[in-house]
């Protein structure tokens, strides 16, 4: 399960702007992760995401240099 998550997480941030965890744990119970803010904190932590500021927002996106690391599990 947490695997499936996570490939979701870094799908839905991948095709779209997310600035806020209580979006993202939205967007993952509308695909049927029920998930809370903590779960959510803790894999953002584990896939290493950051936000990236914009001029007018900002938003999660992926560590490039990590990316090829993460092991999903």
């Amino acid at each position: 399960m947490k695997k499936n998550r996570h490939e979701a997480i870094l799908s839905l941030i991948s095709r779209q702007d997310i600035g806020t965890q209580e979006e993202l744990m939205q967007k993952l119970n509308d695909l049927g992760y029920k998930v809370t803010q903590a779960t959510v904190s803790r894999d953002i932590k584990e896939l290493k995401l950051y936000i990236k500021p914009e001029e007018a927002s900002a938003y999660y996106v992926i560590n490039e240099e990590t990316s090829g690391k993460i092991a999903l599990q």
